[in-house]
């Protein structure tokens, strides 16, 4: 499938020299998102972690070619709780965290909000990966961490109001891990708009 997506980028960029019947971006996302849907309802599903990491990690090429079409992005939207139920797993957090960055910071530069509803449940997943010891057999916590901090800052960037609210909640929690966690956060996500 990155192959696949790879190939279709190349061969937009290469439009005009094309002597192929001309689809457009649109075209091939319009046939590419019913993969991408039955990657993540069915292949997702799976309990062999092989086969659970080769489909997140095809989702990132997929996302590529999907998201910049307004339509299909906020279809995309319905299926964050799926790649969140995977935080759950087996499954290493790091790829799952990257596919959502992608498609948070893509929210954030067309200003197509990821659904109100869907808010609190990402970041409560994404704010365990920053408060709870990751497990000795993921490799990549430290990597991790970042593209956390990176999806926080994007969330920072669509809902600031929204997210303050959630840190504020788990400011009153009594675990200090919880606000250490949140403290880093909210520390990371000014230092970040200081920057720009």
């Amino acid at each position: 499938m990155e192959t696949f997506c790879q190939t279709v980028q190349f061969y937009l960029k290469h439009l005009e020299d094309s002597v192929y019947p001309v689809m457009t971006e649109d075209q091939f996302a319009l046939k590419l998102f019913p993969m991408y849907r039955y990657f993540v309802t069915v292949w997702l599903r799976n309990h062999n972690p092989e086969v659970k990491l080769g489909v997140i990690k095809s989702l990132k090429p997929m996302l590529s070619l999907l998201l910049p079409n307004d339509d299909l992005r906020e279809q995309v939207y319905d299926y964050i709780p799926l790649l969140l139920a995977e935080y759950q797993g087996s499954l290493e957090a790091l790829f799952i965290t990257q596919v959502l960055r992608q498609i948070l910071e893509v929210s954030v530069t067309t200003s197509t909000l990821v659904p109100q509803m869907q808010l609190h449940t990402i970041f409560t997943e994404l704010h365990v990966q920053v408060c709870t010891k990751a497990p000795a057999w993921q490799q990549y916590s430290g990597q991790n961490l970042t593209e956390v901090v990176h999806c926080f800052i994007a969330l920072a960037r669509s809902c600031p109001k929204e997210l303050m609210k959630f840190f504020l909640s788990q400011m009153s929690m009594s675990k200090e891990a919880v606000r250490v966690g949140t403290l880093t956060l909210i520390r990371a996500v000014v230092s970040a708009d200081a920057g720009t």
